[in-house]
């Protein structure tokens, strides 16, 4: 009980020392003072006015009531009408002639006050809720900013996977795999240095195979590394990605030569191959820097994308040199063919069956994502199009728009990584899906001629020939700066060919294909080496300012087509 009337006491204080408790009884003295104007003897001002009744005065102690009402809310209200009650029921049961109406005026100002109390109370809880409305909107497009800040950055992040991809698969030459997928490295990690390594199965060692921010002298003296030594060696060891911060500071690096090039922080992961490690890749820096979780796992794609690829040429190699040996006996022709399919089919399949997986996960996970993230923005804008600011309105509207662009891109890359359409209908309507798709994102008209009767091939001769297209169109519209382009599918006795061109600007063409690699052009070396795998003949023709056509002549036999 003692407790209980020291928090009472505790209230009063409060109350008492608030500067609103002194407004109100300021208001109250005043209007019990012009209310019994002879007690306090003062003159009235309103019988002056012929106002000889006090209703004036008492529609005065509204001003207190009203005023209680607002700061504090009901409990204001009352106990102020319980004072205004005080002062005037005196003057109407005792002082007042007009006793039933001094009352129904006093009863009046009570409910008026009574009812602004009411409407401040309503006021109030809607100011209330429009708050908490905004509130949970500013939250809400906090987030939705931030959702579409790191699917922004995934986009980005995927279009590098993308482009890293697509220049490893540009060649099967082991060496051009590599110093292609080093580039890219260093733009997508944003680093100093990125390093290749490959494992030699047979002595257990990792050896320097491609480098970029260093000079030869250094991989002079860094030499080879054992499996289990140094970062690159535990990495190949263990089969997991690794940081180091403080390369300097760190017990397990073992190559002083390190310290001498300046490199602080290294990221390691693995090149994975037929289900083991064949290597490892590396990034560096020269100043500190902590690489986040999402890195580590882009720089792991990528390195699968280049573990997939450097196995493929490898299997090419033995391809090639298995083709050599074979060809030298002409009564083997037949286990000729037999390995050339083979090796055919493990180049391809493994690339592609990476690919199908990326654009499966793009279509089931990201593109979900974006999806809703697309109808969560809708409704938003909808439900608050009342409430909100037409900034915020237009914000939303933005955002809406960043999504969708975002989803579009998405879809993108997963057309690109792998069409359903041709595992499902076979090249001649993929190759419909390019024409059209190049007309409608670029603009260029593209003819699309189909002559003879088409069989269906076998898949991977199908998949050679869709990505020989993919390639030469992707071409057109990167480099050409053609207005037309076309593509000749004719379907002969003994071959089928085909054909891509456009009337672009053309270059000049050496008189092998392969003597185009020194000039950048490897997009047109990859076609020719994928053209190879399936014994067909690839022939680029082409002058400055008359266009450009690539012709694929592919023999047509019982390897080739699937009856």
């Amino acid at each position: 009980m003692k407790e209980a009337l020291m928090s009472t006491l505790r209230r009063i204080l409060l109350i008492i020392r608030s500067p609103h408790f002194w407004v109100v009884a300021a208001m109250f003295a005043i209007g019990a003072a012009l209310h019994y104007p002879e007690q306090f003897h003062i003159p009235s001002f309103f019988p002056s006015l012929g106002l000889s009744r006090h209703a004036i005065e008492r529609i005065l102690f509204l001003l207190p009531i009203a005023y209680a009402a607002y700061i504090t809310g009901t409990r204001g209200w009352i106990a102020s009408s319980i004072v205004a009650l005080a002062i005037m029921m005196p003057r109407v049961l005792v002082v007042s002639p007009s006793e039933l109406d001094a009352l129904i005026e006093t009863c009046a100002v009570i409910m008026v006050g009574g009812i602004v109390n009411l409407w401040f109370t309503v006021y109030r809880r809607e100011k209330n809720r429009s708050e908490q409305a905004l509130s949970s909107l500013a939250m809400a497009q906090k987030e939705l900013q931030s959702y579409v800040q790191l699917l922004s950055e995934n986009e980005k992040r995927l279009s590098a996977l993308n482009e890293v991809s697509d220049a490893v698969s540009r060649s099967l030459e082991l060496e051009d795999i590599l110093n292609a997928a080093a580039g890219k490295v260093a733009d997508v990690m944003d680093v100093d240095v990125v390093l290749a390594f490959l494992l030699d199965e047979e002595e257990q060692e990792l050896k320097p195979t491609v480098y970029l921010g260093v000079s030869g002298e250094f991989i002079a003296e860094l030499g080879t590394l054992k499996v289990g030594e140094g970062f690159n060696g535990l990495v190949a060891e263990t089969g997991k990605p690794l940081v180091v911060e403080d390369a300097s500071n760190d017990p397990r690096l073992t190559k002083e030569v390190v310290l001498k090039e300046g490199i602080q922080t290294v990221l390691s992961v693995p090149l994975w191959g037929a289900g083991k490690v064949t290597g490892t890749l590396s990034v560096a820096t020269r100043f500190p820097r902590q690489y986040a979780q999402d890195e580590i796992e882009l720089l792991s794609h990528i390195a699968n994308h280049i573990g997939i690829a450097v196995d493929n040429a490898r299997l090419y190699r033995g391809q090639q040199t298995m083709a050599q040996q074979i060809a030298k006996d002409a009564s083997t022709e037949k286990q000729m063919r037999e390995s050339l399919t083979y090796y055919l089919q493990q180049a391809i399949r493994s690339q592609e069956e990476e690919r199908r997986r990326i654009a499966r996960e793009l279509h089931d996970e990201t593109a979900q994502d974006l999806a809703a993230l697309s109808r969560q923005i809708d409704t938003i804008t909808s439900k608050g199009a009342r409430t909100l600011s037409s900034q915020d309105v237009m914000l939303l509207e933005e955002l809406h728009q960043q999504a969708d662009r975002a989803l579009e891109g998405v879809r993108r890359f997963s057309q690109d990584l792998r069409p359903s359409i041709l595992d499902d209908l076979g090249l001649v309507p993929a190759l419909e899906w390019l024409a059209s798709d190049l007309e409608q994102h670029f603009g260029i008209a593209v003819n699309f001629d189909v002559r003879g009767e088409v069989s269906r091939f076998a898949p991977e001769v199908e998949l050679v020939l869709f990505r020989i297209a993919q390639e030469a169109l992707r071409n057109i519209w990167k480099h050409s700066g053609a207005s037309q382009a076309w593509i000749g599918l004719e379907c002969l006795d003994d071959s089928t060919v085909l054909t891509i061109g456009d009337n672009g600007k053309g270059f000049e063409t050496p008189e092998k294909v392969a003597e185009l690699a020194p000039t950048g052009k490897l997009g047109l070396v990859g076609m020719q080496e994928r053209a190879r795998l399936v014994g067909a003949n690839l022939t680029v023709t082409s002058e400055p300012g008359e266009g450009t056509n690539v012709t694929v002549e592919l023999p047509t036999d019982g390897v080739n087509v699937d009856n």
